[in-house]
Formats: structure tokens, sequence, C-alpha cells
């Protein structure tokens, strides 16, 4: 199975070609522009093409602009506005630790990065100082037969739905996946290992573990930088990315087969989709926030599982009991943000816990606030040492009443101020079938793999 897996995922040499010259003319073209432009700088390619680690399909060049001298955030930002005049219209500046420029060029995603030049040992004047040593490091360790194990590997990830270090994966970067077959040999090597992690999980090149502490490292998974013994690589890969890996690596060594690589993509119709809701037995609501002119990635996603978290703790407050949830984006026009709940309909009435009888004063305005309320069921009365009331509750539900209550005090509870103006602007709530509108795009697929809940790869 490895042979197919490669033939399908490994670059052909007209591929390479192709890409080889695209880089060729993008560097002669941007080191004029530099020249003209006063900026003493190298310009090269990093990363997985660099390393000659990138698979088929793959578009991503990332372009090092790296500086001489210079030491401050004026240098950077004044390459990028070089790079700006160089592609021209169309780009778009996205941000890290620092501003660089992003423009899809000729079929490729072309990232301009500025750094500062360094070397190993030396202090980062930018974390993107590294990324040179990086490729430097990796180099002379790369055969050919070791970067097809790192072709295997990533597409492992890429298949399980792990790879990517972004915050919307939280996942394996590329050269994590790097170092990893170069610490444990080849793909199944990684995976023999992985099936036994547990916690922590440290592993450094060339140095002594004892110096790596837990305590220095608080993230699940650990491999030191042998560039910078100060960075955990694998910082970015969450709990539940990790342990679906270790869970993937171990159901792949029992049982080898190609959906771990290439995951099925069904087809489901609308039908489907309603009829699969209305059998579920829960109730999954959905907010929808229309939004036409969302951040560049980076930052957009960090701010939806805000939202993400927030609306789910402004639900529970209002009663109701969230099973679990999820977030989609399109990253250009809307997003919907996911919840499945024990029921959509609550109890009519709500019991209110009111303070300590001990507390006199506040024994006084509970009692004067509910003793003759309207809407009292039953009640005031004392359990243990503290008085309660039953109330019935003041709103039927609907989907607009939910919306509003949702959009009061959403920033208190986390939203950003940006994303709670548009929910409460142009926002919407849809309950289980009324998703049907929005069943565009590449909505369904997350939408089938959020409803059926268990990896394709466990099936």
């Amino acid at each position: 199975m490895r042979v197919s897996i490669l033939s399908e995922i490994k670059p052909s040499k007209r591929e390479h070609k192709v890409l080889d010259a695209f880089i060729m003319k993008l560097k002669i073209g941007l080191v004029k522009a530099l020249f003209e432009g006063g900026i003493d700088a190298n310009v090269e390619v990093h990363g997985s093409v660099a390393r000659d680690t990138w698979l088929v399909g793959q578009r991503d060049i990332d372009t090092f602009i790296v500086l001489r001298h210079g030491k401050g955030r004026r240098d950077l930002l004044r390459a990028n506005e070089v790079v700006k005049g160089f592609v021209g219209e169309g780009w778009v500046e996205a941000y890290a630790e620092h501003p660089y420029v992003k423009k899809e060029m000729e079929g490729f995603d072309v990232e301009f990065i500025p750094c500062f030049k360094t070397e190993a040992g030396k202090r980062f004047t930018s974390s993107t100082d590294r990324t040179p040593l990086h490729t430097r490091f990796l180099l002379p360790r790369l055969t050919d037969a070791i970067r097809d194990e790192v072709r295997l590997l990533k597409a492992f990830t890429r298949g399980i739905g792990v790879y990517g270090a972004e915050i919307r994966v939280g996942g394996f970067s590329g050269y994590l996946c790097e170092l990893l077959v170069l610490a444990f040999g080849s793909f199944e090597g990684v995976l023999e290992e992985a099936a036994s992690w547990g916690e922590p999980n440290v592993i450094e090149f060339g140095g002594d573990l004892a110096k790596v502490t837990s305590e220095k490292f608080i993230e699940p998974l650990v491999v030191v930088d042998p560039v910078d013994r100060n960075r955990n690589v694998a910082s970015a890969v969450s709990e539940t990315t990790l342990w679906t890996f270790v869970a993937a690596a171990r159901a792949f060594s029992a049982k080898p087969e190609r959906r771990f690589f290439f995951p099925v993509v069904r087809n489901i119709s609308k039908e489907d989709f309603l009829a699969m809701l209305e059998s579920r037995g829960s109730d999954i609501l959905f907010i929808l926030i229309p939004d036409d002119d969302p951040p560049v990635p980076d930052s957009l996603w960090g701010q939806l599982y805000r939202v993400e978290r927030a609306l789910g703790r402004v639900l529970a407050e209002r009663g109701f009991r969230v099973l679990r949830s999820a977030t989609w984006s399109d990253e250009e026009k809307r997003h919907i943000f996911i919840y499945e709940l024990e029921a959509i309909t609550l109890p009519p009435m709500i019991k209110k816990v009111g303070p300590p009888v001990r507390l006199v004063k506040d024994s006084e305005n509970f009692l004067e606030t509910y003793r003759r309320s309207p809407d009292k069921v039953s009640g005031p009365g004392i359990d243990g040492g503290k008085w309660w009331v039953e109330v019935k509750r003041r709103h039927v539900f609907s989907s607009s009443f939910l919306r509003d209550a949702l959009g009061i005090g959403c920033e208190e509870s986390g939203v950003p101020k940006r994303l709670a103006d548009l929910l409460r602007a142009n926002g919407s709530v849809l309950i289980n079938e009324e998703i049907e509108c929005q069943l565009d795009g590449r909505f369904p697929s997350f939408l089938d793999g959020f409803l059926r809940g268990g990896p394709d790869w466990l099936e």
C-alpha cells in the first residue's frame, strides 16, 4: 500500500519543473525590486518546497526576505511595502508576530515573510528568524527515502484531519512532521512510537532529556526545536488533535487502510440531512453570522473559537444543556456556530435559589420580590439554609427571542465587539431543519462530520 499511496501524493518531475521555473522567476523579480527599493536582503524559499517534502497539489510557497541589516519593526514594514509594489494589486496583509504579505500568483499561494539574518544559538529578533535555520538543520539530514517517509506522515495527518499548525486546526505543522520522522526513522516508526504515548511526551535532538522539564513546556506534546531550545515545535498541537493522532496511529497499526490517507467524500442530499436531524432525538441550534469583511484567517479563527465558547456559556446561563458544539466558516461571507442541545424546549418553570436565611436584608429583598409575584408557581421556601422559589419562564421560546437573548450582554461573555455587533444586526438562529437554506458550499460536508461525530478511519 505504501507504494500506491506514494504514487498519489508525491509530485511528479513535471510538477517540480513548473514549480522551479516559477520560483526562479519570482526570486529574480523580487531581488531586483528589493535592490531598487533600497532593501539589503537575500530572497530565500523555505518550508516544504525548499526541503522537497511537499505533496501533490500543494501550492504554498514560503518566500523569506532575509534582511542583512536592521533590527526593528520599521525595517520589516519597509520590506513589506516593497513587496506590495512588486506583486501589484490583490495582495493581502496578514499578521503573525509581525505583518507579512500574501498573494496568489500564477496559481501559487505565495507568502512574503520578512525576517532578520541570524545564526543558531544567537538571540532571535523575530520568531520568523528561525525558519531559515530550520532548513539549514534539515537539508543535510533529509535523504530521498526520508523525504518519502515525511510525505506519508503528512498525508496521514492530513487524512485524519490534524495537519496544520494554524488556529483553525491546532495540529501538526510540516516542520513537526519532518522532525518526527527524523527522530523515529520512518512513517511507521512515528506511528509505533505515538501508539504508546502518554503524558508528558518529550522529544529532543542531541540533548539531555533530563534538562527539559514539564515546568518549562506545559503542552501535551513537546518537541524541542533543534535550533532554539526555548521553543516547542509542537506548541500548536491541541489536546484533541494529539489524542486523535494517537488513536489513529493505533488503529492504522492494527489495520492499515487507504481511508487514513484519503477520507471518503460523501454526497448527501438535503433530504438526507433533514432526515438525520429529525431522527436524532436532540435539537441542533445553528447561529449564523453574516460577515462581508472578515479579518485574515490567522486572526479570524481565534475570534470564532472565542465566540463559540462565549455563546455556549450564554446558552447554559439561559437554562439550555449544551451537549457539544463546533464552528464552521467559509472565511469570506458567513460563520455558523453549531450547538447540540439536549432539548430546545425548556421547562415552563424554573427554580431560583435565593440568599441564605441568615442574611436579613437580602432575605427581605428576596421575599419582597417573589412573595406576591404573578410569575410565582410555588414558594418561597427554605431548603437547608437558603430561600428558594419556583417561577414561570417569562418568555415563550422563539428563534427571534433567542437571537436577541444571545446578543444581549454577549460581549461581557467574551464575544469580540465586531462579531457581537454583527450578531445583533444581522445574525439569525436556525433550529434543526431550518438550516436547509444554508446547505451549500463546503458546509454540508462539515455538518455531516459533526452529525456522525466519529472519524472516518474509525468505521
